[in-house]
């Protein structure tokens, strides 16, 4: 949800935290497609296949798909026929950018080049702000996840939304000094372009691993969501509500560590763009509080219950606010149909009770704080299991 009462789909990265097998701990494959014109090659995360590109050298669009291992021999590439696009939405210029739509086509003009010390070297992912890259830092031989900003910045204009959103996303993350959130290392800019320099997550999101996997068993689930909770609940006492809570937006490390990412729609206190935006319907279709879809605002409550949803997935394996049609979504955000918690293999009474107190409509229902969810999981984590 990136727009004043109604939702809009968002895709746009723990000390102690058990590892859940090797698929969460290992480096991320990455892909091969080529230009069906001109056969230019490009690395790219398996997430962006069937995403439009458009072609560094010869400028045609196309959708990537994997290269079958004859097209790798021969170097012949076959056009594949397009589908056609429906269902894009123009949002108000005065709201931010709507995120990971498919109509999008990706400028693949990064590949290889060079911004401030950084070499872009395989597209990692694509956002409303920019596109993410895999990039070598020269100076001190390291990869990062590079976020560049969609736009130049021309000198004499006033900062547009994107912008002034690139750069509060920027100072939020630098004041989070936490295991479990993504580091920033730079922020900087290079013959107009404003980029982002981040740690590199190789583990993939927790939504790609429930996808893979299937649903996380409930006391493993519950350890490895505590780092993240006390992250968001150090987000909120420095005055960040995060707004955009969903799977895609906790990441893996190399280590199966999970971590806090993208707070690109945070609204940070005394933040000038953050006081435009504050009010209005802002989020991710399907992991929005009720309170938001009434368009009541977002609040740090608001996270705690898009947290709660995150849990219900990754225990379930499948969303809990789901239907055929936006408005039967929104609909069901406003009104959440009742929790349906005895099917979930291993959960206990007490986790029961903190799923339901987490995911009360009434926000006054729900945990008061962040850190009060934290100590709930890390109790539904230490339960006896034979008890």
């Amino acid at each position: 949800m990136r727009g004043i009462g109604e939702l809009e789909n968002h895709t746009a990265m723990a000390t102690g935290t058990p590892q859940l097998n090797k698929d969460a701990t290992t480096r991320q494959p990455r892909v091969t497609v080529a230009c069906p014109n001109c056969a230019k090659r490009y690395k790219v995360a398996p997430r962006l296949l069937g995403r439009r590109l458009v072609c560094k050298k010869c400028r045609h669009q196309w959708r990537a798909r994997k290269l079958t291992i004859e097209e790798r021999q021969s170097g012949i590439i076959h056009q594949q026929e397009e589908p056609s696009d429906s269902g894009r939405v123009d949002l108000h210029e005065d709201l931010p950018p709507e995120a990971g739509s498919s109509t999008v086509a990706i400028d693949m003009s990064w590949a290889g080049r060079q911004i401030g010390r950084y070499r872009a070297r395989s597209l990692l992912g694509y956002g409303g702000m920019g596109v993410v890259w895999r990039a070598r830092d020269d100076v001190l031989r390291r990869d990062v996840a590079l976020k560049i900003l969609g736009h130049k910045r021309e000198e004499g204009k006033q900062s547009g939304l994107n912008t002034d959103l690139f750069m509060q996303e920027a100072r939020a993350v630098a004041k989070l000094q936490h295991p479990s959130v993504v580091s920033i290392y730079e922020v900087a800019e290079d013959h107009g372009r404003i980029f982002l320099s981040l740690e590199l997550m190789e583990g993939g999101t927790l939504k790609e691993y429930v996808d893979a996997n299937g649903p996380i068993e409930p006391r493993r689930l519950f350890k490895l969501m505590v780092g993240s909770a006390r992250a968001l609940g150090l987000a909120h006492r420095r005055g960040v509500i995060h707004r955009d809570i969903k799977p895609s937006n906790l990441m893996f490390d190399d280590h199966g560590h999970l971590k806090l990412m993208d707070f690109g729609l945070a609204d940070v206190t005394h933040e000038e763009v953050s006081k435009r935006l504050r009010g209005k319907a802002v989020g991710s279709l399907g992991w929005v509080a009720p309170e938001t879809a009434r368009g009541k605002g977002t609040t740090k409550l608001s996270d705690v219950y898009s947290f709660g949803l995150v849990i219900l997935y990754a225990l379930t394996g499948k969303p809990f606010i789901h239907a055929k049609s936006r408005p039967e979504i929104i609909a069901l955000h406003r009104n959440p149909p009742n929790l349906k918690l005895d099917k979930i293999k291993g959960l206990t009474p007490r986790a029961k009770r903190m799923l339901q107190k987490c995911l009360a409509v009434e926000p006054s229902e729900r945990f008061a704080s962040a850190e009060a969810l934290a100590e709930a999981l890390q109790a539904c984590a230490d339960e006896d299991p034979a008890a």
